[in-house]
């Protein structure tokens, strides 16, 4: 079964909630791909959440989002952010 995520942002730092109960907390969108990556989700498994009181996570955001998870799925095994 594919894990999946739905990403918040509360506080300034995106805080995804993963389909098998885990919570990954990033402020870096950057490393929160990375981090969504190793956790075993797909681009097409991001959701986003916007409740009343938290900060609208923008279309930029969820675009580059997706778009850094996308280029992680592309990426051979075994590299890090700085590579």
């Amino acid at each position: 079964m594919a894990i999946t995520a739905n990403i918040a942002l509360i506080q300034d730092e995106f805080v995804a909630t993963l389909s098998d109960g885990r919570r990954l907390r990033q402020n870096d969108l950057i490393l929160m791909a990375e981090l969504l990556h190793k956790a075993g989700v797909q681009s097409d498994g991001l959701t986003f959440e916007w409740r009343s009181g938290q900060r609208m996570i923008t279309a930029g955001q969820q675009s580059a989002l997706v778009a850094e998870v996308r280029r992680w799925e592309r990426k051979p095994k075994g590299f890090t952010a700085a590579a």
